[in-house]
């Protein structure tokens, strides 16, 4: 970081000025990230590892189900776009397969993202499962991935709020979608708060006073607020507590917006990040003694009730439970 300031400091006045105008890369945030990902593989993998856990999983998942979204219509809406094959995207999908590529009846192509595609895949192909494979994609980089203005609709369920950057995930989305598409959002709210700021879960989404709101301990973030004459932003809270944020795009992002210039460079941060993280050992080796840590432990969770699940969490984030 200091050898980066160094150069900025080195240039003439109005490239310096060019220079404060692009948001610094945090790479405290992004390592934090990087540390996070043992906690999240040895989630899924401890799920997949054994038939009865997976089959408990896919009972509650929408694999070869209709697709059914809380507090939206999916079905009329991609009937109404009048397109042979809209693009749609599962982004930060994971593995737990909550958005279903039949829909209205029709099964379409869905394009499943996430940044740990490669564990992922490898934990399908381990077990030799049948279920579609994940494209390796982040969400802060999407418009790496789609072309600008050629999604219909993104689905993003308890993944916002693991990212490095929530709401640059959001100015992706909507560069990808055509003026009309959704982004839809589905989450639990308050996650980070409720696993005491472990591995990815590092922000959290609400809905307070009627806003969609992203939020931590240094930040909080309106929403509609930020995205104010480029999107329309409906929040909603289900039955079950879920935070709903449907978001429409109304009007083309400028190519000189600050979130169009984004994308690369948190694609090279990225890239940086994972260059020098390794290359320290004592990140090295907390990294894989992290990996088997949570790998015992998931295993562990799996095999006990899950009340005694949620006392252990309780005493873990000391969070008392709700009466």
């Amino acid at each position: 970081m200091k050898k980066s300031k160094d150069m900025v400091k080195s240039l003439a006045p109005e490239s310096r000025e060019a220079c404060d105008a692009v948001p610094r890369f945090d790479f405290d945030l992004s390592s934090r990230w990087v540390s996070g990902i043992p906690y999240e593989v040895a989630f899924w993998r401890s799920y997949y590892r054994n038939k009865g856990s997976r089959n408990d999983l896919l009972s509650w998942s929408q694999y070869g189900r209709e697709c059914s979204l809380d507090n939206f219509d999916v079905a009329a809406f991609i009937d109404g776009l009048n397109r042979e094959d809209p693009v749609i995207a599962d982004v930060g999908c994971a593995l737990s397969y909550m958005f279903s590529d039949i829909i209205g009846g029709r099964k379409r192509e869905v394009t499943y993202v996430d940044p740990l595609a490669p564990h992922y895949n490898r934990i399908l192909d381990d077990y030799s499962l049948p279920y579609p494979r994940i494209t390796f994609g982040m969400g802060e980089t999407l418009s790496l991935l789609f072309p600008r203005d050629s999604v219909s609709f993104i689905h993003i369920r308890n993944a916002l709020d693991h990212s490095v950057r929530p709401m640059m995930v959001v100015w992706q989305a909507l560069m990808c979608l055509h003026e009309g598409g959704v982004l839809y959002l589905n989450h639990k709210p308050n996650e980070a708060e409720h696993e005491a700021y472990i591995g990815f879960h590092q922000y959290n989404v609400d809905c307070q006073e009627g806003r969609l709101v992203i939020w931590n301990k240094e930040e909080r973030i309106d929403v509609g607020d930020v995205l104010s004459g480029y999107a329309d932003v409906e929040v909603s809270v289900t039955g079950e507590g879920r935070i709903v944020g449907v978001i429409t795009k109304r009007a083309d992002i400028p190519s000189d917006h600050p979130a169009s210039r984004e994308s690369g460079m948190y694609a090279a941060g990225m890239l940086e990040t994972l260059l020098t993280y390794f290359h320290t050992a004592p990140h090295a080796i907390s990294y894989q003694t992290r990996r088997g840590a949570f790998s015992l432990g998931h295993g562990f969770m799996r095999m006990i009730p899950g009340g005694m699940v949620r006392k252990i969490k309780q005493i873990i984030t000391g969070k008392k439970p709700k009466m």
